[in-house]
């Protein structure tokens, strides 16, 4: 089903609340300007009085779901209910005739040349959503780990660099836990590291994750607190494969100037999209495969859950730094499922994803993104 994304346990609203709640975020969407409540009324044929529906919109407020600049203004929804709002959209949609003939057409070249296929399609599903489009192929690497280091960054913090036996690597921040009084922190990371050696190195990821997982729960790691955390480090570094990306198109890189201002936040976004194959891996993470039936499209409200997805001690993917302030990006994707596996030499990994404004269209490219992500698996597996 379709997931908002890293939001916690909601608060129980009214059918009136949500009604009020679902006609905010949509007028905020068309518009992009605070919504008042006479509007409201007007708009959607509300029959609650004003005094009624000003209590209503003020609840919501308190519960972190609107936001209003002062006590006059209109209000705007804040990305906890934006979140509320996608999580409350109808499964199974259908995309628009017109868009469903536009990326047909799109991927009528895939066989023929996959990367020129790929490329139509996303311009196609940029210009069609006003947002950046990200599509890709690939596979895991399936090797051996070849080393683990660990190398200190400021404060608590470091970074695990994993090389595998073909040479990819994967890097992963970590927050290190509180050391004893009077311990040096260069000893404790090379302890650390060494222990993740032991654990990790000349197994696959899916060997190394089936040991820690039996390690962790064995009594000895309760009472070591090093081995403790080096397996829980382990496990984070063993939860998603190295990818290789074969095919990766992007399309429409100008949308995020303008949905997210900050050049701050941008430019880590940027850095992100720069590497295809970081790309491929955060893609990968907050994308996870359907258990059972057609691909759904996942959604995050909140730009940090694609920089810092995969990373322990930090924000959650779809989490924001403050989630009842202005929304920024959205990302809304969609694993593809290829149906192939490594071992024929075909891609085992697939996403189709639109990252743009929160003020996206969520009803309409929740749907696209879904009938993209079985196109293009169709067209790779026939």
């Amino acid at each position: 089903m379709t997931d908002s994304g890293g939001e916690p346990e909601a608060r129980a609203l009214s059918d009136r609340q949500q009604m009020i709640l679902r006609a905010v975020c949509r007028d905020f969407i068309v518009s992009g300007d605070e919504v008042a409540s006479a509007a409201l009324i007007r708009r959607h044929g509300f029959r609650w009085s004003s005094a009624t529906l000003r209590q209503e919109l003020a609840a919501l407020e308190r519960v972190g779901l609107l936001r209003r600049a002062h006590r006059s203004a209109g209000c705007t929804p804040t990305e906890l209910g934006l979140r509320r709002y996608v999580g409350s959209l109808p499964v199974g949609g259908s995309p628009h005739p017109e868009l469903v003939s536009a990326v047909d057409l799109s991927f009528q070249r895939l066989h023929e040349d996959p990367r020129q296929g790929m490329r139509a399609a996303v311009c196609v599903l940029s210009q069609v959503s006003g947002c950046l489009a990200v599509s890709f192929v690939g596979t895991a690497h399936s090797g051996r780990m070849e080393q683990v280091d660990v190398v200190p960054l400021v404060g608590s913090r470091a970074l695990v660099v994993l090389t595998m036996d073909g040479g990819a690597t994967h890097v992963q921040p970590i927050e290190l836990e509180a050391l004893p009084e009077g311990a040096d922190l260069a000893i404790e990371l090379r302890r650390l590291q060494e222990r993740l050696r032991g654990l990790c190195v000349g197994r696959t990821l899916l060997d190394a994750r089936e040991t820690l997982i039996a390690r962790l729960g064995e009594h000895e790691a309760q009472v070591d607190r090093l081995l403790a955390q080096a397996l829980r480090v382990g496990l984070s570094l063993c939860a998603v494969s190295p990818l290789d990306p074969l095919w990766m198109q992007m399309a429409g890189q100008p949308a995020l100037a303008r949905g997210l201002p900050d050049p701050v936040r941008l430019g880590d976004v940027l850095a992100v999209l720069d590497d295809d194959q970081r790309l491929a891996e955060v893609l990968d993470q907050l994308l996870p495969a359907s258990d059972a039936g057609p691909p759904r499209a996942k959604v995050y409200v909140g730009v940090r859950g694609l920089i810092e997805a995969g990373s322990p001690g930090r924000a959650q993917p779809g989490s924001s730094a403050s989630s009842d302030g202005e929304p920024g990006l959205s990302l809304v994707g969609c694993r593809v499922p290829t149906g192939q596996g490594p071992s024929d030499g075909g891609p085992d990994r697939g996403a189709v994803a639109l990252l743009g404004s929160a003020r996206m269209d969520y009803a309409s490219m929740i749907p696209l993104v879904e009938y993209a992500a079985r196109a293009l698996a169709a067209r790779m597996c026939a």
